[in-house]
C-alpha cells in the first residue's frame, strides 16, 4: 500500500526582483520637513554613567562639608575644637531641664572620647614615627 504524504512542491516562493520600478514608488516620505531640534548628547550626565565615583571619593564628599574652613582640618585645631564644644555642651547640660540634660551631657561624653581617641592617635603617631 502506497501513501501520500503531503510534501510541499516549491520551497522557492516570495520575491527575488523587481521588474517594474516607476520614480512614484520610491516616494514615501514627505519632502517639505520642518526642523527638529538637534539631539546632543549632554557630555555631565553622560560621565555620570561612564566615569562613576569610586566608593571613597563618595565618602570623602558626604562626610567632609564644602564649606568647612581649611583650618578645621588640622588635627590640634580639631581636638582644641573638641574641648571647647565639650565644655559647652557641659555648661548647657547643667542648666537644661531633665529630659534635654541626659541627651546634651551625652554629647559632653562622646566629644570627650573623641579627645582621647584623639590624644592616642598622635601618641601612637608619634611613636611610629620615632621608630
Amino acid at each position: 500500500m502506497v501513501s501520500k504524504i503531503n510534501r510541499p512542491t516549491n520551497l522557492n516562493v516570495g520575491l527575488t526582483g523587481v521588474d517594474r520600478w516607476t520614480k512614484q514608488d520610491d516616494v514615501h516620505l514627505p519632502e517639505e520637513t520642518r526642523a527638529h531640534p538637534l539631539f546632543l548628547p549632554e557630555p555631565r550626565p553622560l560621565d555620570q554613567i561612564l566615569k562613576r565615583e569610586t566608593l571613597d571619593e563618595r565618602l570623602a564628599r558626604d562626610v567632609v562639608p564644602s564649606s568647612l574652613t581649611k583650618e578645621l582640618l588640622e588635627p590640634s585645631v580639631l581636638t582644641a575644637t573638641r574641648k571647647k564644644l565639650a565644655e559647652r555642651l557641659l555648661e548647657a547640660g547643667m542648666r537644661a531641664p531633665d529630659i534635654a540634660r541626659d541627651r546634651i551631657l551625652a554629647g559632653a561624653a562622646l566629644l570627650d572620647e573623641e579627645v582621647a581617641m584623639d590624644s592616642e592617635v598622635q601618641e601612637a603617631l608619634a611613636a611610629l614615627l620615632r621608630g
